[in-house]
This record gives C-alpha cells, structure tokens and sequence, in this order.
C-alpha cells in the first residue's frame, strides 16, 4: 500500500500529523480541506449521564499524552456491531454540562465485494481515543514531539495501521524551534494488534520504542551516519526477526536512532550530529558519543513519552552507552546471526529501560525463549563472585563497594577481586606466551576487524558508482589502510586471542565444584565490573571496536551482561547549578541466563534499599530533601524510620539519602558527618542462617550494613554544594 501526502496541523499549541491511512467516514458537512479534532466514544461510552460522560472525556485526556483537550469539544460516535446502521446522525446533548457536537461514524465493513472505501476495515476493530476528521474521513492521530536530544536519524509510521509491517520514515520539523526534527507518537488509547489480526495480551503492548539504525526493517532505510552508505543501499525489504517480534508483540516503534558513522567506536561523527547526553553538564560532547547504542540511550535518557529502547551492540554498546547515559541495559545471550532474516550489518540486539522491572518485561517477551527458560543466575546456584580490580579512583572503590556488598549479602557468596592485567602477565611470562594486552595489539586487531566486517560495503559501492571516491571522506579510512599492511597477521593475533579466552575460563572463572564452563547455561560465576568511566588507560579492541578490555567479556563469551545504575556523584557546574553523574555497575552472568540475571540483582538490590529504576532528564535519581532537623529530630526521625524498615520504598528512600550524603559531604564537616553517616551505615542486624527465615524485613535491616568509607566518597565539588 502506497501512503500519500501526509498533514500536519496544531492543535492547544501542539504539533500533529494525521496518519493517511482512512479509518471511516461520516456524512457530515465538512469540507475536504478541513480538519477537525474528534474523539471517537463508543455507544455504551456515550449513554452515561452527563457527570459520568464529563468524567469520561477527562480520563480520556489525563491518561494519554496525544488528547489534548480539544479532542473532546466534537464527539464521533462508532456503531456497535449490532447498533443502529443509519449513515450519518449530527446531535446536540444539551443535557450534558457542556454541549457537545456528536457524529455518527458510518457502519463499515471490508469483504469480498468490496466498500464504499477500499482502505476501511471493520471499524469495530477501532478503539476509542483522539482521532481526526480530514473532511468527513476519519484519521489517527500522532503527536509530533521534538528531538531536542538529536537522537534520531527519522521518526516513522507504520503504512497500514491494523498490520503494522512496513514503514514509512517521516521528518517534519518541529513549529517550535524550526530546528529538531520531529517524531510521530500514536495515542496510547489505540489497540495494537497482532498479524493474525486477534488482541494477544503482552506487558510490552503499546508501549513506545525505538530502534537502533543498524536493524533492519521493511520501507526504511539504514544510515549507519554515513552518506556513501545511503547511496548504496534502498530500503529495506525485509524485517529483522528481533524486530518482527517487537511487532507481535504490539510494541509501538516511533523511529531510528542514531549510530556512529560505520559504528566505529571513536567517531567523530563527520556526516550528522551527535546525539546529547541530559545527564551531563555539557549536553554536545562529542568524546561521550560513541558505539551504536547512543542514539537510543540519548532518546530514552531524555524523553519521559518513551518506553524502550533497543541499541546495537557490535562495540558492546550497551554497557558503554548505559553507563554514561544512566540506564538499565541487557545484552543479551545470542547474537544477531540468530535472527537475521536478511543480509547487512546487523547488530547485536541489546535493550535499554528505565527500570529493571521494564527491562526483564521486554526481555522475557522478545528474547528466545531459551533465554528466558534457564533460571542458573539464581540465589541457589551462584557460588562465585568475581569483581574486576579496575577501579583506579578511590571514590569509585567505596561506591562500588556499596554495590557489591549487595550482592554479597544476598547471595552470602563473599566476592574475589581479581586484577586481569597482573593476573595474565604472570601467567605470560611463565608460559612464554608473546600476547600481551598492549594499546599496539588492540590497535591492529581494530583495524583488520573493520576493514572485514566492511569488505562487502566496498566492494557494493565500487560496483554501482565504479569509483571509490565516495569512500575518500570517510573517517575509516585510516584503519583500512592500516589494516591492508597486517592482513597476514589477523589469522595469528586470533589464535592468540583464543589462547588468552581459554586461560580466563579455566583459571579465573572456575570453581572448585565446576562442572562446566561459564559459557554454558549451568555456569555458576558472576562476574562485576565497576564503572570504567574513572579509568580510561586499559584499552583493548575485538571485534573492530577499540574499547576496555572488559567490554568485551560478554561478546566473546556469548553471556548477558546487565549495566546497573545504583547512585550518582558530583559532576561539573553548569552556571549556578550543580550536576550529578550516573555511578554504574556492570554484571555478566553464564550463557543463556538473560532474564534470571535481571531477577537476581533487582531482588538483591531491593532487599539492600537500592533503588532499581531511574527517571529521565538530567537527575537519574530525585535528590534527596535537604535535613535541616537538630539532633533530637533526628533520633525521631531515625526512629519512625525503623518502625517502617520492612517497607521497601521507605528503604530505598533511606539508602539513597545516605549514599547522596556521602557523595555531597563537603571538606569542613567530614569528620562529623562521616561519623554520623557510618553510625547509620554500620548498623548490623543479625539475620538468621536458614534461607526460609530471610524475610523482607530481615533483608530490609540488613542493608543497612555497608561497609565503607564514607570518607573517600566526597565529590570534587562537594564544599561548594554542601553549605
């Protein structure tokens, strides 16, 4: 089905696109050029008593972000199966508390003899909410919000609303600022359908997302942020297997969101602009827009109408992009090959949210079903933590802590920290083995990685322009040329690589009552990773990326890896206004584990108080309120809240309070202060030893024991924001 020309209009000082797609049609007098704002109500809606229909018609516009009041001043009345069939019925309810206009839709119904309009469907089908009328035809309507972030490459809709398979890119710009482009946004009131054309009840139904550039989907087109590519290859004629589920599912995807030009890791983004980042004081910098996940970390980090995000991870994006834009991420398990329905640079599917629980929702319905099944990341089967020695910074030693500690005392599995770096240079050098993790060896593999993965795009546009000075422009020139001088050595440096993977497995990973490999779906190892943001010196590249050595953990052993943001420190100073950082840690669990990883660490940072969802804007977490009590109000304090220890939001509300103060404690009052705060923190309360009497409470109390130092805690700029 062809769209035609699309409109827009504003309405309450709102921008809207009417989807062309006609839904039905009245007989009223309207003119073809006319367009009028309408909610459509059903009969048994519209037969209330003028209270419940004024209740009704605010319901309407209270939970849905496209029904602006305006919606509800003209009222379209749809006909029951067995309703009244008249054409056209134009009526005053001059009974209700305000008039209101009522039209009557036309009873339509699509079989083998056809309709007066071709496009109708049964308009039963059809569910109450906003909609317009463009003459007498009856149209969705889509809100056009502005991507102020810059995430996006386009915004999207589908061409056929009851079978939303393929697309059509759309970009409007915005009436606001005459510079962002704009994204259409359906009502959250419609139905979503699946294929086969029956209501499938799904937690993720209806809820917004967007998808990463590099997956493929019927009628757009994939940039990857470099114009040669767009001049090679058309639109898309297939779908993504991932993304096909995403539609069965009833997810709503309202775009493409950007990635670095050919994902190159360090892009300095030569072609397009680089997505912000709301979390940070400087909202453009480039050096924090990296990988193939940022443009949907940026969308979900800054927009409150979005949902779900899912990003690429060939650069393991996800942990990147989720630690320096504050979300929850997962990447998963299996790679793209295993739902690649057609050829291209397909990612890794990896997901973003905003809460755990979200995350775990879409995950559970859109990844393979084996990843859902295998429950071996549970409380009962992990016997071993390990905890990456990479934290360089004291201040991220103390709030890691706080994290790892959580985990500790719900698994009761102490961890073991493990320096990589020291770890394989001893084994090294008593093997005699020349592989070292050295900046030269990371180099070389990153360039013979990109130089493959994008030998097929050369030769595509070699072929179809018959020159290659399209490609002179592009910044990955330099690591091809580079990597035609080492091609010989590729074979070399990844059986070293191998070499080095297999030590990993059997002397860090193993336990003593291993049975099999962390790469199974039976491991019993989970591994932490701090927040890398604090140390940029180890550097290694696979894959065609030039990323921490950690990153790459979970790509090459095939495991989910879960980025976790669990506090926030002092950031810059953006005039008068003091910023925060997002403090994020990362867990990898065994193969095939993807959603019982995701149960385990919100329920091990439940029970500690930590919090286990963000908001979005530039705050991951709210502030705690400031506490200007004497002591005396403080004991009261202290003791109403002990009184509600076994309640979960008041913990949560404590924890966070106590990890800011540690955080804003400023140079003047740290010796009272860090004697206040670890009165607080090093509360212990015994629990019992069997595993059946760790109640909520029992659990609650216990976080309350986190052993730090709250003196290494203090911000860069915490004298400043502390008086």
């Amino acid at each position: 089905m062809s769209v035609p020309n699309l409109i827009t209009c504003e309405v309450d000082g709102i921008q809207y696109l009417l989807h062309p797609q006609v839904l039905g049609s009245t007989e009223a007098s309207i003119k073809a050029d006319q367009v009028i704002p309408v909610l459509l109500l059903t009969e048994e809606e519209l037969n209330g008593t003028p209270d419940q229909i004024g209740q009704l018609l605010q319901y309407y516009v209270d939970t849905d972000d496209v029904c602006s009041p305006s919606f509800t001043d003209i009222l379209v009345e749809k006909p029951t199966r067995n309703g009244n069939t008249s054409l056209f019925i134009e009526k005053k309810d001059d009974s209700s508390s305000s008039s209101k206009a009522t039209y009557r839709l036309k009873r339509t119904i699509l079989d083998a003899s056809g309709t007066d309009n071709p496009e109708a469907q049964d308009n039963d089908d059809l569910p109450s909410g906003p909609y317009f009328l463009s003459g007498p035809n009856l149209h969705q309507a889509y809100r056009l919000y502005p991507d102020t972030q810059d995430a996006f490459v386009y915004g999207m809709i589908p061409e056929d609303v009851y079978n939303p398979s393929g697309f059509r890119a759309v970009s409007f710009l915005s009436s606001s600022d005459s510079m962002s482009k704009t994204i259409p946004v359906p009502s959250r009131h419609y139905t979503r359908l699946t294929t086969h054309g029956r209501k499938r009840p799904s937690p993720i139904q209806g809820k917004r997302i967007t998808l990463t550039d590099g997956l493929c989907l019927l009628g757009t087109q994939t940039t990857l942020s470099c114009k040669a590519y767009v001049d090679t290859y058309p639109s898309a004629t297939e779908t993504d297997a991932y993304v096909q589920r995403l539609l069965e599912e009833g997810a709503v995807l309202v775009g493409k969101t950007k990635t670095s030009q050919l994902r190159i890791g360090n892009s300095l983004w030569p072609e397009t602009h680089f997505p912000a980042n709301p979390r940070e004081a400087r909202k453009g910098n480039i050096f924090n827009c990296r990988g193939t996940g940022v443009g949907s970390a940026s969308a979900l980090a800054g927009y409150g109408w979005l949902e779900y995000a899912v990003g690429g991870d060939v650069d393991s994006a996800v942990r990147e992009s989720g630690r320096r834009y504050g979300l929850y991420g997962l990447r998963r398990s299996l790679t793209a090959e295993h739902d690649k329905s057609s050829p291209g640079p397909n990612d890794h599917v990896g997901i973003f949210g905003r809460s755990l629980h979200d995350l775990s929702l879409i995950a559970e319905r859109t990844f393979h079903p084996l990843v859902c099944s295998v429950k071996a990341s549970s409380r009962n089967t992990v016997k071993k933590i390990i905890y990456l020695d990479y934290a360089k910074d004291q201040k991220l030693d103390y709030a890691m802590d706080v994290f790892v500690n959580a985990l500790e005392r719900y698994l009761n599995v102490d961890r073991t920290t493990v320096n990589l770096d020291k770890e394989w240079e001893k084994y090294r050098v008593k093997s005699g083995i020349d592989f070292s993790l050295s900046k030269e060896t990371a180099r070389l593999l990153y360039d013979l990685n990109h130089y493959h993965e994008y030998a097929s795009f050369r030769k595509d546009y070699q072929a179809k322009f018959h020159s290659s000075r399209g490609l002179v422009d592009l910044e990955a020139r330099v690591l091809w040329s580079s990597a035609r001088d080492h091609v010989k050595q590729h074979k070399e440096l990844q059986e070293q690589v191998k070499i080095f993977w297999d030590w990993f497995e059997q002397h860090i990973l193993a336990t003593k009552s291993d049975t099999a490999t962390f790469s199974s779906s039976t491991g019993d190892t989970i591994i932490v990773i701090p927040d890398i943001g604090f140390h940029q010196g180890h550097i290694i590249g696979f894959f065609g990326r030039m990323l921490a050595f950690e990153d790459m953990l979970s790509p090459q052993t095939a495991t989910p890896q879960l980025s976790v943001p669990f506090t926030q420190k002092p950031g810059g100073w953006l005039i008068d206004e003091q910023t925060f950082t997002p403090v994020v840690a990362s867990v990898i669990g065994p193969r095939m584990t993807d959603t019982s990883l995701i149960t385990l660490v919100t329920e091990a940072l439940t029970a500690s108080g930590l919090p286990t969802s963000v908001q979005p804007g530039p705050l991951c977490f709210p502030l705690p309120a400031t506490d200007n009590n004497n002591d005396d109000d403080d004991d009261d304090d202290k003791n109403k809240v002990e009184k509600k220890a076994g309640d979960a939001t008041e913990l949560q509300k404590r924890a966070a309070k106590l990890l800011h103060d540690m955080c804003m404690s400023s140079e003047e009052d740290d010796e009272k202060q860090t004697a206040k705060l670890s009165s607080e923190l090093g509360k212990r309360v015994k629990g019992a030893e069997e595993e059946d009497s760790w109640d909520g409470e029992t659990l609650a109390k216990s976080s309350l024991n986190i052993k730090v130092d709250l003196r290494g805690l203090k911000g860069g700029h915490g004298a400043k924001a502390g008086r």
